[in-house]
């Protein structure tokens, strides 16, 4: 092995562009960053092109699939993208905040440097978003454009305008801002899209810092094996195009995401002892939360006759619904979206809606299949096995029939035909959900003496020296929002937390 690198990044997705770019524009600092897919050159126009997001979702190889199950025994798959950029090279392109209520929870684990007023400056400092540049809690010239394809001030589309009057008859106010600390209402949703260009953390990060030449990037490269001293990572074991190789450095972070961040730490050793002896890898260090904590959001679709065609473009991208499905609750816990019909021959249209909750109150577990790196993680959601969270998905289908009831949504929407007339809703639910593709969790943040977790507050691994994750993993809860922001705020605040580089400190 030889001291090559200031710096190891093992996983080019969303927060791991964010860490090699922000790190890298330090001269003094040597960057190895490390990502298991391609790292296409042009980007494909199936990422480009935000029209295309379902192509690159379901027709694409830069998608990874897991299966997993529900407690019935059906499957249903978890995506991750597998690509430079990650998912934000292959989501929806939302750029959604965390609520303050997220920011507070966080806070309880990492102190208040994990605090909304204190992360605040770096939420800012990541966006570019011109439509509210006057803002106190927005910011301009960020690496990330925000874009919003349709405003509430803007003339909508006609279910558009009839989703909009329904809800302000059922108490559900306006939202211009989704960005606010506390959203609720009938949002408009910003994307990470520049002149009609997805802008992924490839594209807004990585792009800019591409010229640096203290900075190496390996594309279609595996991390398989970190290489531990005690308390130090002396290597990580790489398989790339030209074969196995050893690097090291002096800082190591892992940024491989919620399903491959803890399959790396337990591959070197790291998590508990019983699942470390049941795949024959020797214990280095016994870490019962690497793997645990496993988060998502549930989400469900109901399905209604409709009475005329909903085409995309009159639904997709416009707005979401941010309700709560009970009105007791403190903090909103849905989001709800029209989506474009289905058509079949012969039949009249069918018009889904989904209904993501924003809470998971159970937790799952990311688990090795074998000791061969190539094998996928085992993936158990833990998805609606508390009652409360399937409680809560029961009364979002009650909202949307009442919603659709509405005579201004009666125009369109006919009777709920799945689940149908007569069915357990309840049912529907457990035997139906998916995912909203927010995995997070596996690599919990939290104080040393909390034995479920695995990085403090600047992120460093507990009982290490050099190693840290950065990635949607270490969230101890999945926030109210899309994911993407949130694994870019991690990003920065691992970059930041890196100390100098040995040689400006040897200097």
């Amino acid at each position: 092995m030889s001291r090559a690198y200031d710096l190891i990044v093992v996983g080019g997705g969303t927060a791991g562009c964010v860490v090699a770019a922000r790190a890298s524009e330090d001269p003094a600092r040597r960057v190895l960053l490390v990502e298991a897919g391609p790292d296409p050159q042009p980007v494909p126009g199936v990422i480009a092109d935000p029209k295309r997001q379902s192509e690159v979702v379901l027709e694409s190889p830069y998608v990874r699939m897991y299966d997993t199950e529900r407690a019935d025994g059906s499957s249903f798959p978890l995506l991750s993208g597998r690509v430079m950029g990650g998912g934000s090279a292959v989501n929806n392109l939302v750029v959604v905040r965390p609520m303050r209520a997220d920011f507070d929870t966080w806070a309880a684990y990492g102190g208040p440097a994990w605090s909304y007023d204190a992360l605040l400056p770096m939420m800012r400092a990541i966006e570019d978003d011109p439509e509210f540049a006057d803002s106190p809690i927005h910011g301009t010239g960020g690496p990330l454009r925000l874009q919003r394809g349709y405003r509430l001030s803007d003339p909508a589309d006609p279910p558009v305008k009839a989703l909009i009057q329904a809800a302000a008859d059922l108490g559900l106010p306006e939202c211009p801002d989704l960005n606010v600390p506390e959203p609720f209402g009938i949002c408009a949703s910003p994307y990470n899209i520049r002149d009609g260009v997805r802008q992924s953390t490839a594209v807004a990060y990585l792009d800019p810092a591409r010229p640096r030449p203290n900075l190496e990037i390996r594309a279609d490269t595996s991390a398989t094996r970190l290489i531990l001293d005690g308390r130090r990572v002396q290597g990580v074991e790489l398989a790339g195009p030209d074969g196995p190789d050893v690097v090291e450095a002096d800082e190591v972070v892992l940024a491989a995401g919620a399903y491959h961040s803890p399959q790396l730490l337990l591959l070197s050793g790291i998590g508990p002892e019983d699942e470390l002896r049941r795949v024959g890898i020797p214990m280095h260090r016994h870490m019962p939360g690497v793997g645990a904590n496993h988060r998502d959001h549930a989400v469900v679709y109901v399905t209604f006759q409709g009475t005329t065609e909903l085409r995309e473009d009159y639904v997709i991208p416009k707005v979401r619904l941010i309700a709560r499905s009970n009105p007791s609750l403190a903090v909103p816990d849905l989001h709800v979206f029209m989506r474009p019909s289905i058509r079949m021959p012969g039949l009249p249209p069918m018009l889904p809606v989904s209904i993501h909750l924003l809470e998971h109150r159970s937790a799952g577990r990311v688990t090795l299949a074998s000791q061969d790196p190539d094998d996928l993680p085992i993936v158990r959601t833990g998805l609606l096995e508390d009652e409360r969270d399937v409680r809560a998905l029961v009364d979002g289908i009650g909202l949307v029939a009442r919603l659709a009831s509405h005579p201004a949504l009666a125009e369109f929407y006919g009777p709920m035909i799945m689940p149908a007339v007569g069915d357990d809703w309840e049912d529907h639910v457990r035997t139906t959900y998916e995912t909203y593709h927010h995995g997070t969790g596996t690599c919990r943040l939290g104080p040393a003496d909390d034995p479920g977790a695995v990085v403090g507050p600047d992120l460093r691994v507990h009982g290490f020296d050099n190693l840290r994750v950065a990635d949607a993993s270490v969230l101890p809860t999945v926030p109210h929002a899309n994911t993407n922001l949130a694994a870019i705020l991690v990003g920065e605040i691992a970059a930041r937390a890196l100390p100098a580089p040995a040689a400006r400190l040897e200097s």
